[in-house]
């Protein structure tokens, strides 16, 4: 019976850990692919986070974690025939000359504060002067 748990027990652990590593952060995207770095394309990233929910009480909190981090973040609101609840978003992007860990953080920063709202993130590559 012990035995049974204690492998119940791994096997939770392992896909745990399985799933953790799975996880996409933003600096795992902003790495150069070797072959177009090899030829001399140099890439900048741009990091983008938005926000989008019914609250903007419930957002406040991200829109001040955004600005603290240097995203200059903006603010949006629509309603529309369609979805006339009115609807708010923040978004805010951020320019990296490299891949950085500062990124992952302040896309942890914006999840812990769990702000009312979807969140969404994007990087996209800028081809950079030399």
């Amino acid at each position: 019976m012990y035995r049974r748990i204690a492998l119940a027990l791994s096997a939770t652990l392992l896909s745990a850990a399985a799933g953790a590593a799975a996880i996409t952060v933003p600096s795992n995207l902003m790495l150069p692919e070797a072959d177009r770095a090899a030829r001399g394309y140099v890439e900048s990233w741009i990091f983008s986070i938005e926000l989008e929910g019914e609250e903007l009480t419930g957002m406040n909190a991200c829109r001040k974690i955004l600005t603290e981090r240097g995203f200059a973040p903006t603010l949006s609101k629509t309603a529309s025939s369609a979805l006339p609840a009115l609807h708010f978003k923040i978004s805010g992007q951020k320019e990296y000359a490299q891949a950085s860990t500062e990124a992952d953080d302040a896309l942890a920063a914006v999840q812990q504060a769990k702000c009312k709202g979807t969140l969404s993130w994007t990087v996209t590559s800028k081809p950079s002067r030399r």
